[in-house]
């Protein structure tokens, strides 16, 4: 199995729209990487599986010359699941290929539009389970879906966002039982945001200080524009390593 980290930032990637944060001007600059929204492409047993779909889909797959065989949603916030537009007529036109989410997305998908029409169309293809393929419930804000880890094969784990470790007491656990894992690494710290309380994410710091004792590969991802981990020379990124974990970057590649 390959993994392939096609993105590693938040939602809105790095640079961010019309940002002016420090992180953002230093990409522009090019001083250092700039970040699409996270998402990993998994090459398991002859299938291609994108694990979300992001706005930056274009991007992440100009590589490619045909599409994955099955897209895995983790909840619907506009950076896991608005690329799907590419799967439509207007671009990519693709034909059957697999959507696997939970109910809920399912559900929430095929009644708005315009993602029901990609369904009604045949481009894409709802499926209640996918081989070597788990969804896991993890707590996030349930604005439209709930929202899932996605075990791969038990061997890959990818979670991309969550509010709290302390509202998932399996967490260590979960994390444990695969060789490797993606987590949430949104903020450094809650001074990022104008208000935590409405967009939770555990602080990388608390991810690092909670799960430092597993044998676990454990690499960060959806990384926002305002973390200093953005900045791989940041001593923030530098207590993160030293700690014996790693933060993704665009075009990372995995094998297992």
């Amino acid at each position: 199995m390959r993994a392939t980290v096609l993105g590693s930032g938040q939602d809105g990637g790095l640079p961010q729209a019309a940002a002016t944060h420090e992180n953002d001007r230093a990409a522009r600059d090019g001083l250092i990487l700039e970040r699409t929204a996270s998402s990993v492409l998994v090459e398991l047993a002859g299938r291609r599986i994108l694990l979300d779909v992001t706005p930056d889909f274009r991007i992440q797959w100009w590589a490619q010359t045909a599409l994955p065989d099955t897209v895995v949603l983790t909840h619907a916030h506009m950076g896991h699941y608005a690329g799907l537009v590419h799967f439509g007529r207007e671009a990519a036109n693709g034909s059957g290929t697999e959507c696997f989410a939970s109910a809920p997305m399912l559900e929430f998908l095929q009644a708005n539009a315009p993602w029901r029409q990609l369904f009604e169309t045949g481009n894409l293809v709802p499926v209640a389970e996918s081989p070597s393929i788990r969804l896991i419930p993890v707590p996030h804000r349930a604005e439209y879906t709930d929202t899932v880890a996605v075990s791969v094969d038990s061997r890959l784990l990818y979670l991309p966002d969550i509010d709290n470790w302390d509202l998932w007491p399996d967490a260590a656990a979960v994390i444990a039982g695969h060789e490797i894992a993606l987590l949430d690494a949104t903020f450094w710290s809650a001074d990022e945001v104008r208000d935590a309380r409405n967009v939770p994410h555990p602080p990388v710091i608390d991810t690092v200080e909670r799960f430092a004792g597993l044998d676990t590969r454990i690499i960060l991802t959806h990384l926002n524009h305002t973390n200093p981990c953005c900045d791989p020379t940041s001593p923030e990124s530098g207590r993160v390593v030293e700690a014996g974990f790693e933060i993704a970057y665009d075009g990372m590649v995995i094998d297992l």
